[in-house]
Formats: structure tokens, sequence, C-alpha cells
């Protein structure tokens, strides 16, 4: 986050003395006028310090005022050539947080002031409601027992330690911003904000004005400047979810930001530049996207430097084991509990079910399930009936006890007898991977090679559907 400065300095020389002195890399000077335009200008900006000299303590007190009635509580910074005890005593009964002798050095100045800056931007970065929003923790640690799932981690831990954007593919709820958090966490950014901003919930007209901030009177009803999300993530990771959302209107505007390393906000004469990292996620084919005109290509292009997509819960079913407790346990500390565990019943419907919602439907079944339970056990009837109606005893064909039923089943399995040497997580993935191959292939004989149809019948997009043939190296040709 870039630190907002107005300076209230009528003599022009020391004016220009301070501006050099000032960290151009965190600091951004959005006024920089005597004390009367510090007076008449202050209530319009938004601001983080406010530096002013003066000779006489009595001219202070008006600015102490407008700094303290400021909606953003900026920090005044009182800039004064009196070595009076008595005055710095009144500067900081005013308010001041810190009084910088002007005697000082060119090199002791610029420290000064550079210590100033970064302790307000410390600050900002703990207090802030967007920052601390995005960096409360919704739900514990990452939990994954997935092959695939590991290979996606490792390749997001690989990838952060540059500056490349990143473009997370995934269904809804299928961990898209853990992902990205990820990268976050393991770049060298980790100390900066991570700013996450869902595309999808701004409305066109507000995009540009949230994305890049906009100056007083920029539009009917700015009647102060504001900053944007690209200002917020300054020296961070900007996170724009649901980058397929953007309005195509905006999309030539995000590239430019982009490739310029600047954001102009709305109404402005001149760019911000700023040192932000983006990692873009979308649930929409972009390809399909760009194929009928709805997204740019330079743009996707831009964005999808490195492509990582998260595969859904259904085809990692191990992972729902591991998940369980772990979300059990969260959710039941937060909500005071106790240790609480999860009936065998409950576990083998929870493990029947294909979670369409990934792990947000996952996370919100449990907690539901905590708050509800009345014992220490999540038990079957705690569930959603669309839960309890995968549960085995309820539903033979899924558990056959007779030997007719075994024997039904065990024409449609054949499994090869190295597998019986092999652990189950081994024999699970290999099975799993088996049963994706034959039902692409069922699927794309029955839809006579058509990948845009296959993906239909599949639930799935087109550009998730190619990856898997990619994978199995099946190929459309072969089914027409």
């Amino acid at each position: 986050m870039l630190v907002r400065v107005s300076l209230g300095i009528d003599d022009h020389e020391l004016r220009g003395r301070v501006l050099s002195a000032l960290p151009f890399v965190e600091a951004l000077v959005v006024g920089r006028g005597t004390r009367e335009d510090l007076v008449r200008r202050l209530p319009e900006r938004t601001t983080d310090l406010v530096l002013v000299d003066v000779d006489d303590i009595a001219a202070l007190q008006p600015i102490a005022e407008l700094v303290q009635d400021h909606p953003d509580r900026p920090q005044l910074v009182v800039l004064t050539a009196s070595d009076h005890a008595e005055v710095n005593a009144q500067a900081v009964a005013m308010g001041a947080v810190a009084v910088i002798d002007l005697a000082l050095s060119g090199e002791l100045l610029e420290s000064a002031l550079s210590a100033v800056v970064q302790r307000r931007r410390q600050e900002q970065l703990a207090g802030s409601v967007v920052l601390a929003r995005a960096n409360r923790r919704t739900l514990p640690r990452f939990v994954t027992a997935s092959d695939r799932m590991e290979r996606v981690l490792a390749t997001a831990q690989r990838v952060a330690r540059a500056d490349s954007p990143v473009l997370i593919l995934g269904e809804t709820g299928v961990g898209k911003e853990r992902i990205a958090e990820v990268i976050h966490r393991a770049s060298p950014r980790a100390e900066g904000p991570f700013v996450p901003v869902n595309c999808a919930a701004i409305p066109a007209e507000l995009f540009e004005s949230e994305l890049f901030g906009h100056e007083r009177g920029a539009f009917t009803g700015a009647q102060r400047s504001r900053r944007g999300l690209f200002e917020l993530a300054h020296e961070g990771t900007l996170f724009l979810d649901e980058v397929g959302e953007v309005p195509e209107v905006m999309q030539s505007k995000l590239l430019r930001a982009l490739q310029d390393h600047c954001v102009r906000p709305l109404g402005a004469s001149k760019s911000i530049e700023l040192d932000v990292r983006v990692v873009a996620a979308t649930n929409r084919d972009l390809l399909q996207e760009m194929e009928v005109g709805r997204f740019r290509r330079d743009l996707y292009y831009r964005l999808c430097v490195v492509e990582l997509e998260i595969p859904p819960l259904r085809d990692r079913r191990e992972d729902v084991e591991g998940l369980v407790p772990v979300l059990v346990d969260h959710f039941a500390a937060r909500l005071g509990r106790g240790g609480m565990t999860v009936a065998p019943r409950a576990m083998e419907a929870i493990m029947g079910y294909a979670w369409p919602g990934n792990v947000r439907e996952l996370a919100n079944v449990l907690e539901r399930a905590v708050l509800l339970s009345n014992g220490a056990s999540i038990e079957l009837g705690d569930l959603p009936p669309i839960l309890q109606a995968h549960d085995s005893l309820d539903h033979p064909q899924l558990a056959p006890e007779t030997p007719a039923a075994a024997e039904r089943l065990d024409e449609v399995v054949r499994l090869p007898e190295a597998w019986s040497g092999q652990s189950w997580k081994v024999v699970r993935e290999g099975i799993l991977e088996a049963g994706e191959r034959a039902y692409l292939q069922a699927t794309l004989t029955a839809a006579q090679g058509r990948v845009g149809e296959a993906a239909k019948r599949a639930g799935i997009s087109a550009r998730a559907l190619f990856n898997k043939m990619k994978r199995h190296g099946l190929r459309k040709e072969d089914y027409r």
C-alpha cells in the first residue's frame, strides 16, 4: 500500500527539499502546497500523512483540528527550525506523531521521513479493514492427500519466487483463492498485502473506480478522492477472482495497467507507478470466451503466463477423508463445541457424495452439522437430506452384502493382480485414473468426438475436458 502524503509548507525551497527526501517508492504526494492550500484542500483528499512546517505554534492549531476530524485519521508530522522543548511538547500535545528538526542534514532528514512513512505503512497493513479481511484465515491449513493436488501445490511454490502473472482455473468453491494465498505467502512479497477482489461483485459502472481509484469530482457523488485496489496492493499481490467477469470495456484498461505497472485514477491527470503482482482466477472457459469475443486475447495471454488447474473435489476423493476431521475441529473450536468426531455412517455418506460445490460446500455442510449436532459426534441425521441419501445401509447396491450382488459388481470391476500388493492410496489413484479414462472414452463416443458436446454431457468446461483428454492421450478425431 502506498502512503499518501499531503504537504503544507510555505517556504518553496523547503518544500522542494522535503519532496526530494521523501521515499518515492512507498510515498505518493497528493498535495504539495502552502499551509493555506492544505487547510482548503485536505478535507477532499485521501491522506495518510500530513507534513507541515511551523514558525509559530499557534499556526498549527487549525491544521491539527482538521487532521483530527479527517475520516482517514491521517498522522501529523511537524517540521520546525525551533529547538525549544516547549514548542515540541505543544506540537505533540496537538497530535503530532513526530517533530523533525529542519537543521538536520539531507541524509538525516531523508532517514527520518523514511522512518515515519514506513511506520505509517506498517500500521495501515495491520489495521486496514480490507487487508485485515484479506489476511484472515477463514479456513484451517491446506490439506491434501491427492497426487494431482500435490503437483498443483508444488508448481504454485515454484512460480511464487517470480513476479510472473498466474491464472488459476477451477470450479466454484474448489480453493482458487487458497492457492493464490499459497503463492503470495511463498513469495518475496509475503510481508506485503494480499488483496482479493471478486470481479463478479463489482458493478460495471464502478469497476474502474474500484480498481484504479478516483479523484474528487470525477463523477457525481465523488466528494473526495479514493485509492483503488491496485494501490492497496502496492508491494503485494492483487488477486482478481472471477476475472472472466471483467466488463469488456475495462479489459483494455486492465491490460494497460498490467503492461505499464501504473494506473491512472478516474479524473486524475497523472498516473501512479505501482509494484503489484497479479494472480487471476476463473471458473469460465476463457478460450471459449475469446472465441465468441467476450474476452480479449491479449489480456488472456498477459494473465496466463503460468496456468494452474485445480481438480474438483470429486476427482480427489482422498482429500475428503483428510479434510473432514480438520474442518470439524476448526468449526467445533470456533463454535465452542469442544472435541467432536464423525460417526461411521455419516462419514460414509460424506464420502459417497459428489460435492458439486467442492471444498466450500463441504465446509458449509460440516459447519452446519457441528452447529446442529446434539452430542460430541456428528451423526447421519445431522447432515442435509441430500447427503443422507448416500448412506449405504439405505442403498444396498452401493455396498453389496449378498454373493450375487458381489458377483455382479466383480463383473464390472476387474483389478490387476499386482494391485493387491500396493497401498490403498496407490490403488485408489489408479482406479480414479482408469475410471476417468473409461468415462472420457464413453462420453466422447456418445458425442461423436465433439468436445463441446462431450463437455456438456460431463458437466465441465470444454477447456477442462480438453486437458483431461490430453492427460490420457485421447484425440477427438478417434471418436468421429
